[in-house]
C-alpha cells in the first residue's frame, strides 16, 4: 500500500521543507524518486550547488527520517 513521503532540503542554518510529498510503495522507491528529482533539478539549473553540509531527507508521513542523500 503506497504511503507519502516527503523530500526536505536540510543545511546547516536552514530546512526547507517539502509540502507536498510524494507516494511510494517502498522507502526504496521513495529514494529513486528522489534521486531522479535531484538529477532533473541539477540538470535545469534548479538546484543550485548548495555547499557541503547540505542533505535532502526523505520523511515519512508521521515524520520519521526514512533515509537521508549527502547534497554537497
Amino acid at each position: 500500500m503506497p504511503q507519502r513521503y516527503f523530500f526536505n532540503l536540510v543545511g546547516p542554518a536552514r530546512a526547507i521543507e517539502d509540502p507536498t510529498g510524494v507516494e511510494a510503495d517502498t522507502p526504496d522507491q521513495a529514494e529513486a524518486e528522489a534521486r531522479a528529482v535531484i538529477a532533473e533539478m541539477r540538470a535545469s539549473g534548479d538546484l543550485p550547488l548548495l555547499g557541503p553540509g547540505w542533505q535532502l531527507e526523505i520523511r515519512d508521513g508521521a515524520g520519521r527520517l526514512v533515509r537521508s542523500i549527502p547534497l554537497g
